[in-house]
């Protein structure tokens, strides 16, 4: 019976890495006393290697890179996922690239973030034909010489061997002459390994979870100094690239950033020295406002989509000239960020801001900022999660919607405190509240979004002021997406009281005291 497909044999391909020096031309002159050895294939190729900011494909163990006239999706262990044609460029989105399983795969985990460059790959190859007396290829021998970027030295050596069916034997001896020599044999999944080693990054150095360890007897001083210095490092991580627009996320976990910097200040600004906390929160408030505009038009663009399918399809084209309003209105909002964010008040902002948190003469450290951390935080959280049910439980259906959104900043705060700590509690508890608590601010959360969305629209809407053929359309596809928005919005509302009552069980209040070991 014949043997096909699946039922056939795969065959081997083994990878050495070879020093430099005769290692690779001492492995030819041994294999040539018993084989025929012929060149007959020489090429230099390039390979330009993408992944988001935040390692997006590392993380999911994905490799994307371009090569020729090609794009390529690839696991770790060299496994092609997808390929689309595409030529090598200063970013990509997924929707740059044509449709097809490529872009659905990179849609999926890199989502609205930018592919950029992170390594460019130079690789001079020969390939070599194994021969018996007969002149019978029993394998294929290929030496690859790397190069990264414009570094002047190589790589070292890789050499692959390929295995010929029906030439079993000849293939384990050549391995086994690989391994006499200086070489080291490599795995297909650390590939791509290989490269990232012998280059200056560091996979996985940054990404969107906040997580600062604290030792549980530092004090107060000594936390918010290392939580800030986090946070602030965070900020000038994002600042390039959002001074280059390089895409959206980068102005979102600045903002972030600065947002949970606030907030420290903020739910500790009972025990931080008064004048210190009081200049750096306007100053943190002024950046937070300064780079607001800019995110709220990035929120409307990026659920562009999402908006244009809430209409049916006869009011989608009145939609485009306001996605066109807000493109250009985004330009002349990057360029007053940009200008913000490269100025004089930013930069002494930092400067002063990391002094405070470093300085051993700083007032941080002294008086009550150096009693013990965990203590006060164990009280702190205590008290903010009854406050925080004190107000949610005067919340009924006649309350105004502006008791929903005071109820969602009061628990984004409290939330961002266990966030802060939670190095200090049994992370197996404090991950299952944060997770109740999530989904309690993610209600409030979205009510708050279509109450702006809502609010954003109808200004537009009442802004309109001529009358022809264009605007009533315009005018027709907002009140459209307003009626849409508005009846989302009531049916989150309605969602909030068994939302609420679900977080305040009794279990949950329980998981919370024993995490603290407190009394609520």
């Amino acid at each position: 019976m014949q043997i096909t497909g699946l039922e056939m044999k795969q065959l081997r391909k083994n990878m050495f890495s070879f020093p430099h020096g005769d290692g690779f031309e001492s492995l030819l002159r041994r294999l040539s006393k018993k084989f025929i050895i012929e060149d007959f294939s020489h090429e230099v190729t390039q390979r330009v290697y993408y992944d988001t900011f935040d390692w997006r494909l590392h993380r999911a163990n994905q490799v994307f890179f371009s090569s020729g006239g090609a794009l390529h999706l690839e696991q770790f262990n060299g496994q092609g996922l997808a390929v689309a044609a595409g030529r090598r460029r200063s970013k990509f989105f997924w929707w740059n690239i044509e449709e097809g399983e490529l872009v659905e795969r990179l849609k999926e985990n890199i989502e609205m973030r930018a592919l950029c460059p992170i390594i460019e790959l130079s690789t001079e190859a020969t390939q070599f034909r194994i021969m018996n007396k007969d002149r019978k290829t029993v394998a294929r021998l290929a030496v690859c010489n790397d190069r990264l970027g414009e570094q002047t030295s190589e790589l070292p050596e890789l050499i692959i061997v390929h295995e010929i069916r029906g030439y079993e034997r000849e293939f384990d001896g050549i391995v086994e002459q690989c391994l006499k020599r200086r070489c080291s044999e490599v795995k297909n999944k650390r590939l791509f390994d290989r490269l990232l080693s012998n280059s200056d990054l560091t996979p996985r150095d940054y990404g969107a979870k906040f997580r600062v360890d604290l030792d549980r007897d530092i004090s107060i001083g000594g936390a918010v100094s290392r939580l800030c210095l986090h946070l602030v490092e965070d900020m000038q991580k994002n600042h390039a690239g959002v001074i280059a627009d390089i895409d959206s996320e980068f102005l979102h976990d600045f903002r972030i950033a600065v947002r949970r910097t606030r907030s420290l200040l903020s739910l500790l600004k009972k025990i931080l020295p008064e004048a210190q906390c009081r200049y750096f929160q306007e100053e943190f408030r002024w950046l937070g406002t300064v780079t607001g505009p800019l995110r709220d038009i990035d929120v409307y663009l990026l659920e562009k989509d999402k908006y244009l399918n809430m209409l049916p399809a006869e009011l989608q084209d009145g939609m485009s000239s306001f996605f066109e309003q807000l493109e250009v209105r985004r330009n002349g909002e990057l360029r007053e960020l940009q200008s913000h964010l490269g100025s004089e008040r930013f930069g002494n902002l930092i400067t002063e801001w990391k002094g405070f948190l470093t300085d051993p003469d700083s007032e941080l450290f002294k008086d009550s900022r150096a009693q013990n951390c965990r203590d006060y935080v164990d009280q702190m959280i205590v008290k903010r999660f009854k406050s925080f049910i004190r107000d949610g439980d005067r919340i009924s259906d006649a309350s105004a919607d502006e008791e929903l959104h005071k109820l969602r900043i009061k628990g984004k705060k409290f939330r961002y405190l266990l966030e802060f700590f939670k190095s200090f509690y049994d992370e197996k508890q404090m991950s299952s509240f944060l997770k109740f608590m999530k989904k309690l601010q993610d209600n409030l959360g979205d009510f708050n979004d279509l109450s702006v969305q809502q609010t954003m629209l109808g200004a537009e809407l009442g802004g309109l002021k001529a009358k022809n053929l264009q605007t009533i359309r315009f005018a027709a596809a907002l009140g459209g997406l307003i009626a849409v928005l508005s009846d989302r919005h009531r049916a989150v509302r309605n969602e909030f009281e068994s939302t609420y009552a679900d977080f305040t069980r009794p279990e949950i209040k329980k998981l919370l005291r024993v995490m603290v070991n407190g009394s609520l």
